[in-house]
């Protein structure tokens, strides 16, 4: 009798642990997922510039895992708004450094894998890796990003204001490098196969375009091209007002083209 009131006390008390365990655990992902939501569109203002709409994240501590969906970002550039819509956002965290670099001071970085669908009709995705120094104010951060294979007819050709569009092609585009006390040093790398550029308005090809170039300038040289454009520039400034420099890639296309009128 004894040994069975024994037994039920220790299953009970087990009942109990187990249950206040994953009550804890329940507690500590909603708080993390309501530090989180807070957080990433503070941030987003403050470092990116940027207003992010988002739902706020299903984080999962003991695995490691954080998921967003419907993800809406707004960044002016200049004068122009650019607009970009994520369905579903998957990060893997590795916890095991993420609890040594905050709570034992670790030198060490956190490693970070995570893949975005920004739409799935249009079936881009990104698959990134990377590591972050969470105990960092300014977000020091490695990355490497790859989307391959996106479908470019999908994408813009019912721009009104542009004469042409891509009526058929790919493009892979690639991103490594890294961000110290919000600078950013990195290389970007974009690659098209079979591009083919078709005509909404043929009286519009002759609007010069980037410095002397034009529509039929650029319909040209994708043909002669046949359709693979190979480009690699750097991406630099800070997280806030990020530079691109493309001169050496247009002066060497302005070349070509120049080559090719000449021809």
């Amino acid at each position: 009798m004894k040994k069975n009131k024994f037994v039920r006390r220790r299953f009970f008390v087990f009942i109990i642990v187990a249950v206040v365990f994953f009550a804890s655990l329940l507690i500590l992902n909603t708080i993390a997922s309501n530090m989180m939501y807070h957080k990433i569109k503070s941030i987003c203002k403050s470092s990116f510039n940027c207003n992010v709409k988002m739902r706020k994240p299903h984080v999962d501590i003991l695995r490691g895992k954080i998921v967003f969906n419907n993800i809406s970002i707004d960044k002016h550039i200049g004068k122009r708004k650019f607009n970009v819509n994520v369905n579903r956002m998957f990060i893997k965290v590795n916890m095991t450094s993420a609890v040594k670099n905050i709570l034992y001071r670790s030198n060490r970085t956190t490693e970070f894998f995570a893949n975005i669908d920004f739409e799935h009709k249009k079936r881009i995705r990104a698959d990134f890796a990377g590591n972050v120094n969470l105990r960092s104010s300014k977000g020091d951060f490695s990355l490497k990003m790859k989307s391959s294979d996106i479908d470019m007819a999908s994408m813009g050709q019912n721009d009104a204001y542009i004469p042409v569009y891509v009526k058929k092609g790919t493009v892979t585009v690639s991103l490594v490098g890294t961000c110290k006390k919000g600078v950013l040093n990195f290389s970007q790398h974009i690659l098209t196969k079979n591009l083919l550029l078709s005509i909404k308005k043929a009286k519009d090809l002759d609007s010069e375009v980037f410095i002397g170039l034009t529509y039929r300038d650029i319909i040209n040289y994708v043909k002669v091209k046949n359709g693979e454009i190979d480009m690699s520039f750097n991406v630099n400034g800070t997280l806030k007002e990020p530079e691109v420099d493309l001169s050496p890639i247009m002066e060497n296309i302005l070349i070509e083209i120049m080559t090719l009128k000449i021809s």
